[in-house]
């Protein structure tokens, strides 16, 4: 019998796709099965009154979810394996989905039918960058900075750095932090995350000032920070794994990770100040109205992992949680938890969350389906005539109908 309420079990890492030492495989986790997912019972409703539809990326099972809902405002879900699926940067014309090598870009080719179901978008696979062992963490699209516009840019949590993808070279440094002084693959400080404010680069968030290979690891605790980009002034520190800044309704939020803390900085203190505390580990934010979905991990198994030296699940285990994978969303009027999503299976972490806005019900074939690649044309607008769809004789228009998720 456990003797703590978040401790593995036996049948948590069978069902998780662990072995006995908390390590994971392929084979394990195919054996472990596809993940459930329970929601609560107001979250569709919830989602169906938002007008939008949620992606969110799975990070070690490489899972690609959306999440939204049917003409009858019941629940639909779909995964595609997509990588090391991590950063998400969405609009109603692109999908970018970072992972540790490779930057994607998914191309909206406007709502349609498959299988006699109506989506509001289809989301097709239409670039694709090698960055390298870029380490590739928070993304953002269509933004500027020091005069420069850039279609993409992503945090190179590896190479500690901020990049832009290029035609030529693995990437092309936009931002160091001052204290860098070589761009090596060594994950120096953990830069994770990243944010623009009315379309500029604005803010970083950083696990450790360090300027040695994997520096940040031995402050876990207590050593993070976040700079100010545009001036590399530091507007808060003192922080335990801070991720996922976002600038929402006059306010810097983030995730104070290590202590399961969503919040905003005070910037005439320079303080972190908490607002709800969530039951996991944390990253990933998307603004829904008034509402905050937040993406949720379980602890690693391995107690080398990811939070080691961080007094995450003490903190847990006090306050009564039972440690979860999935989202929580919560109603930042009150702080109060409205809705969740629970993920159980061989996904136990999750790391970021996109909101769809005025998109219920979006699809995309991902790298499977050759059906939809063979067919499926989406062409710019001239003068010249062009079908929508082939004859119904060429092979493979019609797609096999699938049981969704």
């Amino acid at each position: 019998m456990s003797g703590n309420l978040n401790d593995w079990t036996a049948n948590d890492f069978q069902r998780s796709g662990f072995d006995a030492e908390g390590k994971s495989t392929a084979e394990l986790r195919a054996a472990a099965g596809k993940p459930v997912l329970t929601p609560s019972p107001g979250l569709a409703d919830w989602l169906a009154a938002s007008g939008g539809s949620l992606a969110f990326s799975t990070y070690q099972t490489g899972r690609l979810f959306f999440l939204g809902t049917n003409p009858d405002n019941s629940l639909y879900a779909q995964e595609r394996v997509v990588g090391t699926a991590m950063g998400l940067a969405i609009d109603r014309d692109k999908l970018w989905v970072g992972n540790r090598e490779q930057i994607w870009r998914f191309s909206n080719a406007g709502p349609d039918e498959i299988a006699g179901q109506h989506y509001d978008a289809i989301y097709m696979p239409r670039r694709a960058y090698l960055v390298g062992n870029s380490n590739t963490h928070d993304v953002l699209a269509d933004v500027n900075f020091q005069g420069q516009h850039y279609e993409f840019l992503y945090a190179n949590t590896q190479f500690s750095c901020v990049a832009a993808p290029d035609e030529h070279y693995t990437f092309k440094p936009v931002w160091v932090p001052d204290f860098i002084s070589l761009l090596a693959p060594e994950d120096r400080c953990h830069l994770n995350g990243i944010c623009a404010v009315d379309g500029e680069l604005a803010y970083a968030t950083i696990c450790g000032r360090f300027d040695s290979k994997l520096g940040w690891k031995g402050v876990k605790s207590h050593g993070g920070f976040v700079v100010d980009m545009r001036s590399n002034e530091v507007v808060c520190e003192g922080l335990s794994m801070p991720h996922s800044p976002r600038w929402h309704d006059g306010k810097l939020w983030l995730i104070n990770s290590g202590e399961a803390q969503l919040g905003y900085v005070d910037f005439d203190r320079k303080q972190f100040v908490p607002v709800v505390l969530c039951q996991g580990f944390a990253r990933g934010i998307a603004f829904v109205g008034e509402h905050a979905v937040v993406a949720l991990s379980r602890l690693r198994p391995d107690k080398n992992g990811l939070v080691g030296q961080i007094n995450l699940a003490q903190k847990l285990e006090e306050q009564g949680f039972y440690q979860r994978c999935g989202l929580l969303v919560f109603n930042l009027k009150n702080g109060r938890l409205d809705h969740w999503l629970t993920i159980e299976g061989q996904v136990t972490e999750t790391y970021d969350v996109a909101f769809l806005p005025g998109i219920r019900k979006p699809y995309t074939p991902g790298f499977r389906e050759p059906e939809q690649h063979q067919w499926r044309m989406h062409l710019p607008p001239g003068p010249w005539r062009s079908a929508p769809k082939p004859p119904p004789d060429f092979p493979g228009w019609q797609p096999q109908r699938k049981t969704l998720p």
